[in-house]
């Protein structure tokens, strides 16, 4: 029988202690002082915005971006000043065409990924972070918390499935598949922790049609400023398995508790979201997505869709989800990967579970070269790889506390 996981449990019981946020989200929305928000961090946003130059030039042309380069305090700010930053954190009705053809691009850096487990077929979502370097959640390749199947017996049967998605007249794309290399770079982190596998793949598809490096990769920033509560987040996933879809409504940031590393937002998700890329507007991660709330009665009890008690004999597509959603802060999950690549470089065993070869410290080295100190125009280089500029202002990551 299906039993619901503990990582949906665990988050569950965080997230129902958030729906009094959503509200106050909304009231502010409906006051227009939703940049009231988040004030310990809007300042730290909008120089992060004012360091994307796309975003820089239409608030130079608004005529704030100097007033928002110098302001310290919100009640610094001109009457015109506040009314852009409002528009900026509360999401302008025009959208600038580069966020459909960024979006376009990205897309095909994540993937369905398909495992057995005791014999059944579950499904997740990954994305690459780095030249043949997918990152997806350790609950999705790891079932031992149900008495499943661990880990290492689910490797060597996961399909990484590119592409999975229909086209508009009702077809489908070719999907393309990939294995994965874990002797070459496997890190993991359990899901009462960071819930993250970051593994590699191997250089060329199953049927050698294709390479992986035609994907791209997203670069990561462990910078803080990437958003704030109130700015909607974008969500590229496959729920339950399906074609690949794209979240973009009733998807806004309700905490940001930096106590925690995790993030609360609102989104459309389920089953197979799992080990999803959680953008910003400006297409950067913010957040690996890791978990949904389920739907409890007053004694706690699981919800199917149509309101009775859940059983698990109807199986985990029958359970009711509520809109708030979990998922794990990028830049805790670098500052963890900072630490395994220090040990690895020092010729330490990190866990039995991990593997790290010279090819995969030097894959390592390319997804944590982006670390800290990096402005955004780095992170939106084009993709595929072959196409892209080499990083053009990136500090040297900092050693891990």
């Amino acid at each position: 029988m299906e039993q619901v996981r503990d990582v949906y449990r665990s988050a569950s019981d965080r997230l129902a202690n958030k729906h009094d946020l959503v509200s106050d989200v909304y009231e502010k929305i409906k006051n227009h002082s939703l940049r009231f928000l988040d004030e310990d961090n809007i300042k730290r946003r909008i120089n992060r915005l004012l360091d994307n130059p796309l975003v820089e030039k239409v608030l130079a042309d608004k005529g704030v971006a100097s007033e928002f380069r110098a302001f310290e305090k919100l009640d610094s700010l001109s009457e015109k000043g506040h009314s852009e930053l409002e528009r900026v954190v509360n999401g302008s009705d025009f959208i600038p065409i580069w966020f459909l053809t960024r979006g376009n691009e990205l897309r095909r850096t994540v993937a369905r990924i398909k495992v057995r487990n005791n014999g059944n077929n579950y499904c997740g979502t990954g994305f690459l972070i780095g030249p043949g370097v997918l990152i997806t959640n350790f609950h999705v390749l790891d079932f031992t918390d149900q008495n499943g199947d661990s880990i290492e017996k689910v490797l060597p049967n996961v399909t990484v499935e590119f592409d999975y998605e229909e086209k508009f007249d009702g077809s489908m794309e070719r999907s393309i598949s990939f294995d994965l290399d874990y002797e070459t770079l496997l890190l993991t982190s359990q899901w009462y922790e960071f819930d993250y596998v970051v593994v590699a793949l191997k250089p060329s598809s199953r049927d050698g049609s294709s390479r992986i490096e035609e994907f791209g990769y997203n670069r990561l920033a462990g910078d803080l400023g990437k958003i704030a509560k109130g700015e909607p987040v974008y969500i590229i996933q496959h729920p339950n398995g399906q074609p690949k879809q794209l979240v973009l409504q009733n998807n806004r940031l309700i905490d940001r508790d930096e106590d925690l590393p995790y993030l609360t937002y609102e989104a459309d998700t389920h089953f197979g979201t799992s080990g999803a890329p959680v953008f910003n507007g400006q297409w950067e991660v913010v957040a690996l997505h890791h978990s949904t709330e389920i739907a409890r009665n007053a004694n706690g009890a699981i919800l199917a869709k149509d309101g009775s008690l859940w059983d698990s004999s109807m199986g985990s597509a029958a359970v009711k989800f509520l809109s708030l959603n979990e998922g794990v802060h990028v830049s805790r999950i670098l500052a963890d990967l900072q630490k395994k690549y220090a040990g690895f470089k020092g010729a330490q065993q990190n866990s039995p579970l991990e593997t790290c070869s010279p090819q995969g410290l030097a894959l390592l080295d390319t997804v944590l070269q982006t670390r800290a100190g990096v402005p955004p125009v780095d992170l939106v280089a084009p993709v595929p790889i072959e196409n892209a500029p080499a990083l053009k202002s990136v500090k040297q990551f900092p050693q891990p506390d």
